[in-house]
């Protein structure tokens, strides 16, 4: 159990670091303090795990003739859920949400494999 706590935990401050990092480079995404990091990270991990399979489920035909593709644009709603759902945190557009979903999922994945292998 210990194992899998250290998992969680290292999943949330990679996502806290990433959405840091997307702050940063994204103009138009932008928080108010760290608290709203934070949050956003914390509720990110909870949209993902629970809203983002029902909207895969619903559009696997448009996922399926896209070859995945249309998975960025859901991305990038989640992203916007999360803005509309943490104070604090701003999303201008939904196009820059989607391409910041694409740097957030990159940056997530870069993270991981060069801190926890």
């Amino acid at each position: 159990m210990r194992k899998r706590n250290e998992g969680i935990i290292a999943s949330f401050i990679v996502t806290f670091v990433s959405l840091y990092l997307v702050g940063l480079i994204f103009p138009k995404i932008y928080f108010d303090n760290t608290l709203s990091i934070i949050a956003a990270g914390i509720i990110f991990g909870i949209v993902n795990a629970t809203i983002k399979p029902v909207f895969i489920f619903f559009s696997l035909p448009l996922v399926f003739l896209t070859f995945g593709l249309f998975m960025f644009i859901i991305n990038g709603l989640m992203f916007v859920v999360v803005s509309k759902l943490v104070p604090g945190f701003h999303v201008e557009s939904f196009w820059d949400a989607v391409f910041a979903s694409i740097l957030l999922s990159f940056l997530n994945n870069l993270i991981r494999s060069v801190f926890f292998g």
